[in-house]
């Protein structure tokens, strides 16, 4: 009994020294000023080291409130780290001493990341920039302001790894090939939603990229590489996300007017408005864009879009947001280029593009016009359901037509007809994410998506008029992780993502339709896996990373169900899909280095890119039956595809405070398995040059600014059909040498700086350099002026 009374007093006595010797640390996790959020503790990790070993001791969740408790901590010095998936890194926690039986108290501000430093689109949810173990690039509004741009492919331009075109001006085809690959392998975002064209050959958003203007858009955010694991279809090479603004606290707005050469006209206005409180706000533009010359004097297009969003928070868990996007859109096209001159006798030599020598650029064509006009609208939902579970979904619709009336006038062989094309897609998202600690992130959810697609052909004399409607619906799983271990330092992420395919029965406007004798099965599928990982040295603010990922594209319906009608040798449909087509895959990876230097004046990047297209769809010109259904004419195929590989590396400066300098190089090599041009032999992409640099700069002299954009490129090869032999011809084209030169002046219109006026002008193409792209005449040397009053 002694000895169980000796063993209590011990035990005694150690917790008496204990208590003696430890201290109590109590806490509060406040955020930073002009931050939508309200809860300080949201998704939120406190972690207490020892200063002297920086070994953990304590790890604790603060409250919606902020606060947060360290009891029984031993009298001594320590640090406290913050963090969370929004926060940005820090190499160093907060310092605080502990004392015996006393009570510390610490006050901490959130380290959250800049609104300028902060990316969606690497991850489908906010992450600091540093944070980000992908290739991403941000253009922000200043940007777009101090180039006077005016449309998303104009803002596109300079970055690495892109490739722009547009084949005649305003208005016309623009394409955008992500890291050397094709037109349809870069996926396009409105406010985080997919966008794209039910109703195009390839299912994608390339005919509608002309068509965006900046008419309120806060910033556009681009990653490069793998993001179907994220986004789904067409993310093979690259995604690019065009992000509206939400209201500020206030009334504001614009209104601005611009004009200049081949009859430009430019008219926008913007208006929001937010309350106080934060907890509504709406806005608004529309923009109206004209050019009544164009390139050659009869290249008219106009554009209109409209733009409307708003965003509601009845309670401190619950976010409301609708958005729409609307444009309607008209211009005048031309015959395209034509092979000219004395041709080889075959098709398998490379000709050095000589205009009116080799090739005829393009013409005017009076009466040939093209329509198209788009609706894209969502809404979301986002409720927190408790300190680390937020459920969110959104409904997204999509409706497009395009109509090209072509009529007898015009060179070469011309006939009266119509086309038009109508498409919608109709999705449903939902997921749940669930921050399991500051440092560890889980989302899953399920998406449900319906596209129809149709197509009608009128006549003048109605009798080869036809139609053809065709719809599939799919349903996809994701999952995706993101984990921050070392305290934030190695960044992990993961996701895995699988979509099946439902057709629905083809309807044909005559009795001989296609397809009557296939099997409408469920096609196959597509599963895709994708991976990063980066590691920041806060010290030397070196970050390391490396992104792995499978990309895929569903098959269009018309890939699936495209004809074409024929009235000889009689009147009739004449098959070109199949319905069993396989989604397109690709594989590709990615490693690169940012460095962080100087002070953040400087920031470097580097990235060596590949990927391969493993399965493609392809046009064949012998192809077999669909059932009872012959394809006389060739027809959609699943083929091999190929590969592109490169570097990409840009510089960031900043010498002074009032001047920025940024700078890319891309190094490409994309090549195809299976020519483009039968007969041709060559593999080399088409559209893609070798070498691309480009460099923007730009310098305040108070409230006046220069700024100077600069693209090169070195030569490129691309196809021209020639209508005297019916052959393909393959054109080695000369690169881009176009600058742009604008200058303005903002004045100060009130007191508090709450009204201003900026006057500006842009030179474009200021060393009127010659260029043809594809065979497509550019802009020579041209002006234009504006003015925007802003509130």
């Amino acid at each position: 009994m002694k000895l169980y009374y000796l063993f209590f007093l011990l035990f005694a006595a150690t917790l008496s020294v204990s208590a003696q010797q430890s201290g109590r640390i109590e806490g509060t996790i406040i955020l930073p000023a002009n931050t939508a959020s309200t809860i300080a503790g949201e998704g939120v990790t406190i972690r207490l080291h020892s200063r002297k070993t920086n070994a953990p001791v304590r790890e604790a969740t603060p409250d919606a409130n902020g606060k947060f408790t360290f009891s029984g901590v031993l009298a001594g010095d320590y640090t406290i780290s913050v963090e969370c998936g929004r926060c940005v890194r820090s190499g160093s926690g907060t310092s605080i001493s502990v004392e015996a039986n006393g009570t510390s108290a610490i006050t901490i501000e959130l380290p959250l990341a800049r609104i300028n430093e902060t990316v969606n689109v690497a991850a489908d949810t906010a992450q600091p920039l540093e944070n980000v173990s992908k290739s991403v690039s941000v253009i922000g509004g200043q940007e777009m302001r101090d180039r006077a741009d005016f449309t998303l492919v104009e803002s596109l331009r300079s970055l690495p790894g892109l490739r722009i075109q547009q084949l005649g001006g305003f208005g016309r085809t623009a394409s955008i090939k992500a890291r050397g690959l094709r037109n349809q392998d870069t996926a396009l975002l409105i406010d985080g939603v997919r966008f794209r064209d039910p109703a195009s050959i390839s299912g994608d958003a390339t005919p509608f990229l002309s068509d965006l203007t900046l008419t309120s858009v806060s910033r556009v955010e681009v990653l490069r590489g793998s993001g179907s694991s994220l986004y789904g279809t067409n993310a093979i090479g690259g995604v690019i996300s065009f992000e509206t603004p939400s209201a500020r606290r206030g009334t504001h707005g614009q209104v601005s007017g611009n004009f200049g050469g081949m009859g430009f006209g430019r008219f926008r206005g913007t208006l929001s408005r937010g309350t106080s409180d934060g907890k509504y706000g709406f806005g608004g533009g529309f923009s109206r864009t004209a050019y009544t010359k164009g390139i050659d004097g009869d290249d008219n297009a106009d554009n209109t879009n409209l733009q409307m969003r708003t965003d509601l928070r009845p309670t401190k868990k619950t976010t409301i947001s609708a958005a729409f996007f609307f444009s309607d859109a008209k211009a005048r096209l031309n015959v395209g280029p034509d092979a000219a001159g004395t041709l080889p006798a075959t098709n398998d030599v490379i000709i050095d593009a000589q205009p009116f020598v080799n090739f005829t650029p393009d013409v005017d064509d009076p009466d040939a016009f093209q329509r198209s006009r788009f609706f894209s609208g969502h809404a979301n939902v986002t409720q927190q359901l408790g300190k680390s579970v937020v459920l969110s979904g959104y409904y997204h619709l999509v409706d497009t037509r395009r109509r090209n009336d072509d009529g007898l006038l015009g060179p070469g062989f011309q006939s009266e007809s119509t086309s038009i094309f109508t498409g919608r897609i109709d999705t449903v998202n939902a997921k749940l994410t669930w921050a399991a600690n500051g440092s560890n992130t889980i989302t899953g959810g399920y998406e449900f998506e319906r596209e129809r697609f149709g197509n009608e052909g009128i006549t003048p004399s109605g009798t080869g008029d036809f139609f053809t409607r065709a719809d599939q619906s799919s349903d996809t799983i994701f999952v995706q992780a993101i984990s921050q271990p070392l305290g934030g330092a190695l960044q992990l992420t993961g996701g895995v993502r699988y979509q099946r395919y439902r057709l629905g029965q083809p309807t044909f406007s005559l009795n001989n339709s296609p397809f009557q004798g296939a099997t409408l099965a469920s096609p196959a599928g597509a599963f895709t896996l994708d991976g990063a990982i980066s590691y920041y040295v806060a010290r030397t603010k070196t970050k390391l990373r490396a992104h792995v990922g499978n990309g895929y594209r569903v098959p269009s319906l018309y890939e699936r169900f495209g004809t074409f009608y024929s009235t000889w040798p009689s009147a009739s449909f004449v098959a070109l899909g199949d319905p069993e087509l396989k989604p397109e895959r690709s594989i590709g990876y990615d490693i690169g280095i940012d460095q962080q230097a100087f002070g953040d004046r400087l920031k470097l990047s580097a990235s060596y890119f590949w990927t391969r297209l493993t399965d493609i769809i392809g046009f064949g010109s012998v192809v077999p039956d669909i059932g009872t259904t012959p394809r006389p004419f060739g027809g959609y195929e699943n083929q091999k595809g190929g590969r592109s590989s490169g570097f990409e590396g840009s510089l960031t400066a900043r010498p002074t405070r009032t001047t920025s300098i940024f700078a890319s190089y891309t190094l490409t090599d994309s090549r195809n398995r299976i020519s483009p041009v039968a007969g041709s032999g060559v593999l080399r992409a088409f559209g893609v040059p070798r070498h691309q640099f480009t460099m923007v700069a730009t310098q305040n002299f108070g409230r006046f600014w220069v700024n100077f954009d600069l693209l090169a490129t070195s030569d490129y090869l691309a196809p021209i059909f020639s209508n005297s032999t019916f052959s393909t011809y393959v054109y080695r084209f000369d690169g881009n040498r176009k600058g742009d030169l604008t200058a303005g002046y903002t004045f100060k219109l009130h007191r508090e700086d709450s009204m201003k006026l900026r006057l500006y002008g842009t030179i474009e193409n200021v060393f009127d350099n010659e260029y043809y792209e594809n065979g497509f005449r550019t802009a020579a040397r041209t002006g234009r002026i504006g003015l925007t009053f802003g509130f």
